[in-house]
């Protein structure tokens, strides 16, 4: 079995000399990024940088798992020690990953608010682009943004949203595509990290036959 990737690699994210901790938010959008281009419908159909290097949704967890490891400077530290030369505790940090997952507090989808379609996403088809409020202006005549809003809300989203014991009122959000992209994998369950802190928990959601 081949030893992990480079962390930082495999989640797109430049690699510091000396190892850095990626700040909570940059290390969410890197996570979520990485899991959509790794996922298998996409690779197979439209190539793409994770097929390039062969990264796997279970790279791309194992490379969070390493960050939210109290000792991820040594892991790290190996990691980049190993890279060239195939050697390195490539079964332990694998291990490791699974028991960070298995190890997350558990949620229900249940528990969260579901929101009120206040999302659409902007850009391409694959999901890139960006997120923005629905009914945020653009400028124009009163028709045009009329017609803009109209098609924002036809193209909005739900979202699902918990607050998180750091306070933050909303710290723990799910969009509807995150579960669309995890029921396509086979997956019933999402992990997702805080946007106050750098908690991260594993959501569960039940999937609706018909």
């Amino acid at each position: 079995m081949p030893p992990p990737k480079n962390p930082y690699t495999t989640l797109g994210l430049p690699t510091p000399h000396p190892p850095a901790l990626p700040a909570p938010d940059v290390l969410r959008k890197a996570y979520k990024t990485a899991l959509l281009a790794a996922h298998p419908d996409k690779i197979a159909t439209a190539g793409g940088a994770a097929a390039a290097v062969g990264i796997s949704v279970d790279d791309v967890k194992e490379a969070l798992a390493v960050f939210s490891d109290p000792g991820w400077r040594g892991v790290v530290g190996r990691l980049l020690e190993g890279e060239g030369d195939g050697e390195g505790d490539g079964e332990g940090v694998r291990q490791g990953g699974a028991d960070f997952v298995l190890g997350l507090e558990v949620l229900d989808l249940a528990e969260f608010e579901v929101g009120g379609l206040p999302f659409v996403r902007l850009g391409s088809p694959e999901g890139e682009g960006e997120d923005v409020l629905v009914g945020e202006g653009s400028g124009g005549d009163e028709q045009a943004q009329a017609q803009a809003q109209a098609q924002a809300h036809a193209e909005a989203e739900m979202e699902w949203t918990r607050p998180c014991r750091c306070g933050a009122d909303k710290g723990f959000r799910i969009r509807e595509r995150e579960l669309v992209d995890a029921e396509g994998r086979g997956e019933r369950d999402v992990l997702v990290g805080c946007e106050g802190c750098s908690l991260w928990v594993r959501v569960e959601f039940d999937v609706e036959e018909g």
